[in-house]
């Protein structure tokens, strides 16, 4: 599981809360589901056929409508509106609606739970952060993509082409749940500036804990010795050169590429976690490191939801290093071009962004650092399931449709260009023009 917690001083709390949400992991959530179709619940092991009418479509009488929810923001908010858009053109049997439920997946879960009260107050399609997948088994609340894929065996052409990290990655005993996907790793950005100014090789970033460590205080001594400045020959802003937001998502990789568990029982996966591993020496590690830099003045600690505060500690250079998502790849980018919309950061539309532009700023990317190497982790991002709970038969086969367009070249090819997720199918990977976008492009770079 995942706690998202905001920063409350020490790093010792937030140990506490996530130690909290791990003992809530022995409990399966259980859900009526309500409706014609139903949902496929339990443990996991098996997918029918039955479980997913494919051709009812052909028997609906007009349009049929379908609903979409998630909580992303930026340019990938906005591609799925754009995916929305060119779907609902392409045919008359389907209308996808896009709907926001917040800009973080613990706002979108709660309503999502709320609403298995009432499954015909459920969507169609839920975009649900990788580490609920459990939990979307056991409220019975989805239909596996296992059962629509042998209910529809040309689709299955396209999931042969899936990576086997995404398949293995959101299967449950052998069974894939999810039908679309949304992949990313964090990443490490960093102003190569300012590692030229701090006597730092920019080619060379860090890859563990202790080179970030080192890096940020090389950079807080250059800053002091007033070798860092800006275009104009100003002084940069004051403040530390690691700007980390609270995400425990950076954690588990750590303790992931270190062959660490954070629950029993293959981290849940070889059967239903009982009992908390999170007291281990990379943990330990981590939550001492964080204190140390935070106690050396060398790290400033916002909290899950203050994503554009990180953002713009990189933009304005009093931060020289950030964790963040691959995702931001674009974010950064418009950041950087002065092309940013209020709407990218979930802000007002009224808002004037304008004045947002850092052409000065030269930003590098690198691996995930790890406790020891960079470069390792785990699957992560988010999930699309289809949701079989209080839908009709109609609706099912609708949304099986949708979803196979989303996973065609054209639209994945899209989904990595504009939405920042990596490519998950071989035939999205190998195209010509994404291939061009990851050699070409300040953002594709990156996400190579």
């Amino acid at each position: 599981t995942r706690s998202r917690q905001h920063t409350r001083g020490r790093w010792s709390f937030v140990l506490a809360a996530l130690l909290g949400t791990i003992a809530l992991l022995g409990a399966a959530c259980g859900g009526d589901d309500g409706g014609d179709s139903g949902g496929s619940g339990g443990d996991g092991g098996s997918a029918s056929a039955d479980d997913c009418p494919v051709d009812a479509l052909d028997d609906a009488d007009g349009p049929v409508e379908i609903t979409l929810w998630h909580a992303v923001v930026g340019l990938t908010a906005q591609t799925l509106e754009e995916f929305a858009e060119e779907y609902n053109a392409s045919q008359d049997k389907v209308q996808v609606k896009v709907e926001s439920q917040g800009q973080n997946y613990e706002e979108q879960q709660k309503k999502f739970q709320d609403s298995l009260r009432d499954p015909d107050t459920l969507p169609n399609i839920l975009l649900a952060e990788d580490t609920n997948t459990q939990f979307m088994v056991d409220s019975g609340s989805a239909i596996p993509a296992e059962a629509c894929i042998e209910a529809d065996p040309d689709a299955g052409e396209v999931y042969d082409q899936l990576m086997p990290a995404v398949s293995n990655g959101y299967s449950v005993e052998g069974v894939q749940w999810p039908a679309a996907f949304g992949v990313s790793t964090p990443v490490l950005y960093y102003n190569k500036t300012h590692f030229q100014a701090a006597g730092l090789d920019p080619e060379n970033p860090p890859t563990n804990l202790e080179e970030i460590r080192a890096a940020s205080q090389a950079i807080a001594d250059a800053k002091a010795a007033g070798k860092i400045v800006m275009a104009d020959g100003n002084p940069v802003p004051d403040g530390p050169p690691f700007v980390y937001r609270a995400d425990a998502w950076w954690l588990e990789n750590l303790t992931t590429s270190a062959g660490q568990a954070l629950v029993n029982n293959n981290n849940g996966r070889d059967g239903l976690a009982t009992e908390s591993e999170l007291l281990n020496d990379v943990t330990s590690e981590w939550t001492g490191w964080m204190d140390s830099m935070s106690a050396d003045g060398l790290q400033k600690t916002v909290p899950y939801t203050g994503t554009f505060d990180a953002y713009l500690a990189i933009a304005t250079q009093s931060a020289s290093l950030m964790i963040e998502t691959s995702t931001a790849s674009t974010t950064v980018d418009a950041l950087i071009a002065g092309t940013l919309d209020a709407s990218d950061i979930g802000m007002d539309e009224t808002s004037d962004l304008s004045g947002l532009k850092f052409p000065d700023l030269e930003i590098g990317v690198a691996e995930l650092p790890g406790v020891d190497k960079a470069g390792s982790g785990q699957i992560g991002g988010n999930a699309w399931y289809l949701i079989g709970a209080g839908q009709s038969a109609e609706e099912v086969a609708a949304t099986w449709d949708y979803l196979k367009w989303i996973n065609q070249t054209p639209q994945q090819v899209k989904w990595t260009e504009q939405g920042s997720y990596l490519p998950v199918f071989s035939g999205a990977e190998e195209d010509p023009g994404l291939q061009e976008y990851f050699t070409d492009s300040r953002p594709g770079i990156w996400l190579a």
